[in-house]
């Protein structure tokens, strides 16, 4: 992959400059380029036939194409032939391969560094803005006279509202650091009391908590994301490098 830029570049070079412009107008060139990066990387990548017969099965199988009379036409509509067809679908099982083969060894330390973010919990809550209100409701439902549903649906004033007080399984990225930290310590099945959170009193209560862990399909998960990244790179230089050859031709106005 040492030469993949090169190799890009001078494939893009090749293009007539009013396509370039056209394509970077119609807000199409990033993918273009990022198609091509991908491409390229994958171009050494040789997969076994069966692998590709069972996604060409796969394929037919989710759209209905029940023969190869079906699947023609629907190439001919697509405007594709058959070998397009094999070349879109050995894409995806490519990058796998490739992902592996090059950021396996570096995926458990980005898995270490996004944990947090994996980590599922799932929890009930409702929030008001009344604190004698919050603790009346925190009372009852302690106490077993109201279900928590019951009174997030009635009470609650944000949006968890529509669910009936259940949040998750979601990361807690993007909730308020405190909620955070009281949910990551909390004892699932234990109600805790109310806390305030700006202006809200917060009554929640953790129901699951899902810890993410590095096995051979979270390997795989955050390989494709290195790869992914690896590949959001590339693609971000070579836009910079085609702005700069258009500006040199005077094809940026």
């Amino acid at each position: 992959m040492d030469d993949l830029q090169e190799t890009v570049r001078e494939s893009l070079h090749k293009l007539p400059q009013d396509i370039v412009v056209l394509l970077r107008r119609q807000n199409l060139l990033r993918s273009l380029v990022q198609r091509m990066v991908i491409d390229q990387a994958c171009t050494a990548v040789q997969l076994p036939a069966e692998k590709l017969d069972q996604a060409i099965a796969s394929f037919c199988e989710q759209h209905g194409l029940s023969d190869e009379e079906r699947l023609e036409r629907y190439l001919s509509h697509q405007g594709l032939i058959k070998p397009d067809l094999i070349h879109q679908l050995g894409i995806p099982l490519k990058v796998q391969y490739l992902s592996l083969k090059e950021f396996s060894a570096k995926a458990e330390a980005h898995f270490l560094k996004r944990k947090e973010e994996l980590d599922q919990f799932t929890y009930s809550l409702l929030r008001v803005e009344d604190s004698d209100l919050a603790h009346e409701l925190y009372l009852q439902i302690e106490a077993g006279e109201a279900d928590f549903t019951v009174l997030a649906t009635e009470h609650s004033q944000g949006r968890e509202r529509a669910s009936h007080g259940l949040v998750g399984p979601a990361s807690l990225g993007r909730a308020h650091p405190l909620l955070r930290q009281r949910l990551r310590t909390a004892t699932p099945g234990v109600l805790l009391e109310p806390f305030k959170i700006e202006q809200w009193w917060v009554v929640t209560r953790l129901e699951e908590r899902q810890l993410a862990t590095f096995d051979s399909n979270m390997q795989k998960r955050m390989a494709i994301e290195l790869f992914d990244g690896w590949i959001e790179q590339q693609t971000n230089q070579l836009i910079s490098a085609v702005r700069g050859d258009q500006f040199e031709n005077g094809a940026l106005t």
